[in-house]
């Protein structure tokens, strides 16, 4: 035996992952005891390989029987070290070789803690389909995986603990502490909200063995946020007042509701205010409003982070203004000649049919195939792709999980945020049917608005005209004018949403597989796009079939 050769048994665990896969195969087989040998920190070679996540390491290890089950000088096995780096495929590996997840270390913690530790939702899910652990295992401490995930601010694995396991959210560990306390120890207000409604609000006053309340918990750390503090302040508030914790649903309906609000505050100011310079009361609080919505962000301020519905309503009660105005301001002092009258209220009827549509049904939304436990099994095993542990299914091809809506949905094109919902496979044709039907009637509108507005008394060229009816509008009819603009606006808008929607449809694409690829590789002909589009028009499908001309086939 050379000197080297004698190094490398002898300090074989800590030099096991520098060496070339054929040594390390020759070095076990010369001495097989020295497999499960500690180096200076107590670790075997395999916990080592497990660490850093050097799976064929791992695989060999295995094959010449390293014991998945030795514990560290902490009490940690090879299992823990790979739950808590969130390693499915490590795990999947030493369970095949006899790894124990009930195993406890030194803090009595078994894999699904390690794995809560991680936040893998994907792997808890594994352990807890596939291996059936209990999801309610205590450590020594009292400590369950939802303690744990609470106090590591894992929004994601709460949820699903709590909303789709139903797991106890009463227990208290050694401490006194419930989930709140460590929630409230990690900080993240939606974490604390995912805990306490429905139905655990009582967790808002119980105090822990110290006395302290969530609340206090808050208060008293460092490192929870402002915002934490401020929501557990509020809601345990309103539970001591009313023995309840006000839903968002109420917010979220003043959100929808803001826009028509303060427009029509504006209007009335303006038309019973001063009539005869609506400018003056009106303009500020539209602009005002303009402001409002461009500081809104897509998702509400409050925990649930539920999607913001203001630009919903903007659009709304843009469209119910434009069609009051046409009607009461517009076609009262000018009437429209029959066969424009009757094609805009065929367009009104066609374009809020789909409006409708688009609103409640179901844009595409992935289902569930076969047994959640053997489509786990399959990730495991690496033969399942594209599995979605939110929506706890195996999401096919072209499909996207859309973190606002919360689901999945088959050849997803983008969320609107005017419509609050996504736009895929079963509504696509009736978004780009939406836009060309919102063109006709914007277009309609303010060509009508213009004829019906011109003042009798103006002279001159025509912009002494058009300044003359502007300022007639802003003076006497700022309904009109401020839907003028809108329309203006939002008909640039919509003609540049159609053409782009058209772009990528006769590319065979849609908006999202755009941004994932990019342009195709090789141009269609405008023929051929030509021909792309109309096969969209008519069958309601974009047709993705042929996949050759992208950067890289789906």
């Amino acid at each position: 035996m050379t000197a080297m050769t004698a190094s490398v048994l002898n300090n074989f665990a800590d030099l096991a992952l520098s060496l070339p896969a054929p040594s390390l195969e020759a070095t076990i087989k010369q001495n097989p005891a020295v497999v499960d040998s500690t180096g200076y920190d107590g670790r075997t070679a395999l916990q080592k390989a497990v660490m850093i996540g050097n799976l064929p390491v791992v695989r060999t290890l295995l094959q010449y029987g390293a014991d998945p089950n030795l514990r560290s000088q902490s009490g940690e096995t090879a299992v823990h070290v790979a739950c808590c780096r969130g390693l499915l495929n490590v795990v999947v590996t030493l369970l095949k070789h006899g790894g124990d997840p009930m195993v406890t270390d030194s803090a009595g913690r078994v894999a699904i803690h390690c794995a809560a530790i991680a936040g893998s939702l994907m792997l808890v899910q594994y352990l807890a389909e596939v291996c059936e652990v209990n999801l309610e295992a205590e450590d020594s401490n009292g400590c369950t995986p939802l303690h744990v995930a609470s106090s590591c601010g894992h929004l994601g694995l709460v949820n699903y603990l709590v909303h789709s396991k139903k797991v106890g959210r009463t227990k208290v560990d050694a401490e006194g502490n419930t989930v709140l306390h460590c929630g409230a120890a990690g900080g993240v207000s939606g974490v604390c909200w995912t805990v306490i409604y429905p139905g655990a609000e009582q967790l808002l006053t119980i105090p822990n063995n110290a006395g302290l309340t969530p609340a206090q918990v808050a208060h008293a750390s460092t490192s929870v946020s402002p915002d934490c503090r401020k929501w557990l302040d509020k809601w345990t508030r309103q539970y001591e007042r009313s023995g309840a914790v006000e839903s968002p649903r109420w917010p979220w309906l003043i959100q929808l509701l803001t826009p028509a609000t303060m427009f029509y505050i504006g209007v009335f100011l303006s038309v019973f205010g001063v009539p005869h310079h609506q400018w003056v009361t009106g303009l500020p609080l539209f602009i005002l409003a303009l402001t409002i919505m461009a500081r809104q962000q897509h998702r509400m301020r409050h925990p649930t982070r539920w999607p913001n519905p203001i630009y919903l309503g903007a659009y709304g009660s843009g469209l119910v203004s434009t069609l009051a105005c046409y009607v009461f301001a517009v076609e009262a002092h000018k009437h429209q000649p029959i066969v424009i009258s009757l094609l805009m209220w065929i367009l009104v009827l066609v374009h809020s049919f789909l409006f409708y549509k688009l609103l409640t049904c179901d844009p595409g939304v992935v289902r569930a195939e076969g047994p959640l436990q053997e489509v786990l099994r399959g990730v495991g095993e690496g033969v399942v792709r594209g599995y979605c542990s939110d929506c706890e299914l195996a999401s096919p091809p072209l499909s996207h999980h859309c973190r606002l809506c919360e689901k999945c949905h088959h050849q997803t094109d983008h969320h609107c945020l005017f419509l609050n919902t996504c736009v895929a496979v079963n509504n696509h044709w009736h978004f780009v049917v939406f836009i060309m039907t919102n063109i006709g009637l914007m277009s309609g509108y303010i060509y009508a608005a213009y004829k019906a507005t011109i003042p009798k008394t103006a002279t001159g060229d025509w912009v002494e005209r058009l300044w003359a009816q502007l300022w007639y509008l802003l003076d006497e009819n700022l309904w009109t004018f401020l839907m003028l603009v809108c329309n203006v606006a939002s008909l640039i808008w919509g003609c540049y949403l159609l053409r782009y929607q058209f772009q990528v449809i006769g590319s065979q694409q849609t908006t999202l597989c755009r941004l994932k690829l990019g342009a195709p590789l090789s141009k269609l002909t405008f023929r051929e796009k030509l021909r792309n589009i109309w096969t969209f028009l008519i069958r309601g499908r974009v047709p993705l079939s042929n996949q050759t001309h992208y950067f890289n086939p789906v």
